[in-house]
This record gives C-alpha cells, sequence and structure tokens, in this order.
C-alpha cells in the first residue's frame, strides 16, 4: 500500500491518505512529505536561539565521555590518529605557537586545558591564516599534519571501495534496471532505449507499450521531445541536467546566448530560476552561518575533490549509519546514503545524486544534525535524509536545520520541500506544521524521481 504525504507550512492540519492498491508494502517503502515554503516569517533573531537542554536518560553527564562526531573522532575511528595524541601549531615560519592533545571532541590546550575546534585552536594559537589543519602537526616526529592525516583516511577509503565493492564498471554490466523507477516496485516493464531506466506502463499513464524506440524523458530534448541526443549536437543545464538540441534552442530562444556558454566553457542554465538556485546554493558552499548558542548551520557539497568538504562529508555520513540501518541499491549494489552524501553520479536517474548537498548542524564542532538536499526542480528540493545524533535529540536541533534550510531555500524561489519518513514519525512531521500531501501535489510530484530505501 502506498502512501504518499505532503507537508504545508500552513495551519491546515487535513491529512489524507492515498490508498493506491491493497497490496501489502515492500520492504523498504517509506511515506512522502512535502512542505510549501512560500509563507512570509517574522525574521527570526538567531542570537538568542535557546535550544531546549532536555537530557536523554542514557546521559553519561560528562561531554568528553559522549561519542562526539566531529573531524578528530572520525580520525581517530580510523585509526589515523591516537586519542591524546600530542600535536603543535606552527606558523608559516615553523616556530611552535600552541600545543595540545587531540581528544573526540577537539584539541585539549595544554596550557588553559580547554577544549577547542580546528578554527578555534587556531585563533587561541594567535594565527589568522584560515588554515587550521595545515598548520597542525603531529608531534610524533612523523612531520603530518592533520590535512595530511585526513587525505590518508580518503585516500584508505577509496581502495577499500575499489577492492571490496562494486566499481562503476561492474555496476553498468547490468543493462537495465530490475525496478520501476516511478514505484519501485518490479513486474512487467518498458525499457528506455539509452539508459537503464524501466518503468510499469502504467506508471507513466501510458494505455499501451509504446511503439518503436522509446526513451525516457531525461533522454530527449525538452523542446521536441525526441531521443537520442548525440554528443556535440545538444547542451545540458548545468542544474536541472535537462538536454536540449542546439537546433531547438537557435529555433525557440532566437538566441545565441546557449552557444556562447559552450564556446567559453561557461555553465548554461535553462530558466533564471536554475541560475539563481545554483550560484545562490554554491556561496552557502563557501561560508558558514553562526546561529548563537555555540550553533553552526553548513552547506557541503561534494566535486569529487576529497579535500573539498571530503572530511565534514565524512563525518555526516557517520551520523547518518548511527541513526540508520545501511540500505544497499539493488542496480548499484552500494550504499546509498554514502552514494547520496558524496553526490554519486549515474546513468540510472533514479540513483544519478551529482550535484546534491548536505547540511550539517554543528554544536561546538560537533556534528549534531544532517540532512541531504536534492535539487529537483525550480519549485522542489528534496531532503531524503535526515538524522540527529542519539547524544542531542529532544533539543529541537532538527527544527533549527530546518528553519534555517527552509529560509535559504524560499529566498532562492523554491516553492516545496519533499521529505521521506516512517509512518511511526508521521506524528513527529505533523507537530512540526505539516500536513499530508494532496492528490495535486502527487500528480505533480509524479515526474520526478524521488529517493525510495
Amino acid at each position: 500500500m502506498a502512501l504518499r504525504f505532503a507537508i504545508t507550512a500552513t495551519k491546515m492540519k487535513t491529512l489524507m491518505c492515498d490508498q493506491g492498491d491493497q497490496s501489502p508494502p515492500r520492504k523498504g517503502k517509506n511515506l512522502k512529505v512535502l512542505k510549501k515554503l512560500l509563507i512570509s516569517r517574522k525574521p527570526r533573531d538567531k542570537k538568542t536561539y535557546k535550544p531546549c537542554m532536555f537530557i536523554p536518560s542514557n546521559y553519561c553527564g560528562s561531554s568528553s565521555r559522549r561519542k562526539a562526531g566531529t573531524i578528530f573522532s572520525w580520525m581517530i575511528d580510523r585509526n589515523v590518529v591516537s586519542s591524546m595524541a600530542n600535536v603543535y601549531y606552527r606558523n608559516e615560519a615553523g616556530t611552535r605557537l600552541m600545543k595540545g592533545r587531540i581528544r573526540r571532541d577537539g584539541i585539549e590546550c595544554n596550557c588553559c586545558c580547554k577544549v577547542f575546534s580546528l578554527t578555534a585552536f587556531e585563533t587561541h594559537a594567535g594565527s589568522t591564516y584560515h588554515r587550521p589543519a595545515a598548520f597542525i602537526l603531529l608531534d610524533d616526529g612523523t612531520g603530518r599534519s592533520l590535512s595530511d592525516c585526513q587525505k590518508q583516511v580518503d585516500t584508505g577509503k577509496c581502495k577499500l571501495v575499489q577492492i571490496n565493492g562494486k566499481s562503476p564498471s561492474s555496476c553498468q554490466q547490468r543493462l537495465s534496471d530490475e525496478v520501476c523507477s516511478v514505484c519501485f516496485d518490479g513486474g512487467d516493464l518498458i525499457l528506455c532505449e539509452e539508459c537503464p531506466s524501466s518503468f510499469h506502463v502504467k506508471c507513466l499513464d501510458l494505455i499501451q507499450v509504446p511503439k518503436g524506440h522509446w526513451f525516457f524523458r531525461s533522454r530527449c530534448c525538452r523542446i521536441c521531445g525526441k531521443g537520442r541526443l548525440v554528443e556535440g549536437c545538444c547542451v545540458s543545464c548545468q542544474q536541472c541536467k535537462h538536454r536540449f538540441h542546439h537546433i531547438c534552442l537557435k529555433m525557440k530562444t532566437k538566441s545565441s546566448d546557449w552557444k556562447n556558454y559552450i564556446e567559453t566553457g561557461k555553465n548554461w542554465f535553462c530558466t533564471q530560476s536554475y541560475e539563481k538556485i545554483f550560484f545562490g546554493l554554491g556561496n552557502f558552499t563557501r561560508k558558514q552561518i553562526q546561529l548563537g548558542n555555540n550553533l553552526t548551520w553548513k552547506l557541503l557539497k561534494s566535486n569529487g575533490n576529497p579535500n573539498y568538504h571530503g572530511d565534514k562529508l565524512s563525518v555526516a555520513l557517520d551520523v547518518m549509519h548511527k541513526c540508520f540501518e545501511r540500505s544497499k541499491d539493488s542496480y548499484t549494489g552500494r550504499d546509498v546514503a554514502e552514494d547520496v552524501i558524496f553526490g554519486r553520479e549515474s546513468k540510472l536517474k533514479r540513483v544519478d545524486f551529482k550535484g546534491n548537498y548536505t547540511v550539517t548542524l554543528e554544536e561546538n564542532g560537533d556534528v549534531a544534525t544532517v540532512a541531504t538536499v536534492m535539487v529537483h526542480d525550480e519549485r522542489v528540493v528534496e531532503m531524503p535524509l535526515v538524522a540527529t545524533r542519539f547524544s542531542h535529540r529532544r533539543r529541537g536541533l532538527c527544527r533549527v536545520l530546518l528553519n534555517e534550510l527552509e529560509e535559504n531555500l524560499r529566498n532562492l524561489g523554491v516553492e516545496k520541500l519533499v521529505l521521506p519518513s516512517l509512518p511511526s514519525a508521521l506524528e513527529t512531521w505533523t507537530n512540526l506544521g505539516f500536513s499530508k500531501m494532496t492528490d495535486e501535489d502527487k500528480s505533480r510530484l509524479l515526474q520526478l524521481t524521488l529517493l525510495d530505501f
């Protein structure tokens, strides 16, 4: 029984349920919730936020005994550095400015015994280089910086995937997907001629199986609707990934702007809305937003370079794995959460996560809450994975992360935020102002490939 829900920012609490067929739900089926963002709100004072200080019953009472979610705990768990290992901050002239010891939650300064994050320890040492990982070195004679240690973890992880995991080439040996990209169930499927996507006829609102060659809409020109887009004769939007024939763009736009983008190698966008979203979210990845009370909101994105947000994304993945059971996709054989967070690309549309973002909320450098963000079009953004560490739960931190995300998306013109939910968690979302998806919303979202796990 497929259930889909929508979340709205209005105070309407009417709940509707799409019963679908009466067959039992297959394992892994989740609910979808959607939140409308075009609601004006009074700007909140970020500095006055005070989270509820509810402490779980199993809390040990000491922050040092709590399992931290920091870059340090990430490296300690992988045996790259040792807990309580001696480190020091060295400036460009080679002078040691400050000494300390690595703990799971940060660096404990030898002079004041306070625990600092990477950036805070650099500031404490009186430096303004803003490259803490490169200038904090292990005092073990190896000369390794914390930046070198982070690279060591990334290199080891890549080797592990190549040896024990399925490489992209082996995954692509399977020509077509075994489940429908709309309902994620098997059965009699029609196959795209150009990509591995498969579909039920009824899920595409078709009366019968198409005659001749058939192409999935993502493999067709968005203007003429024809497939077989030959490389060099088409252009793709940098944000939505939709493809267009050069000739179709020329006839429709009567402008050569798209051609100038191709010749100069710049990003091209099919609408100004996509351009605004692309550069707007990109700007957020280069900064962090301080929310007060030692809370920091960050937007991360993987670009294939381990040095670019790689360490923070790995910590975010650890949070997901501690909160949820690992789920492997039937087509790729890989961990879904890892593919989503690291934005891995695929020819199969339903597991193509290139361009995804990850949002983190940190408290004193400790990653408390994590969410993943997938932009589908100008109107809809999906947040398929949300997790809060057990030690940080029941303090309203998920609400803080969501409020900041909604505000930023709304400013970029996004209208709706889609979110999957377990039936048991529905009450949690309705308490946050959510309501079930209407039939109209369901029909509009059928054209989007939402994540199912």
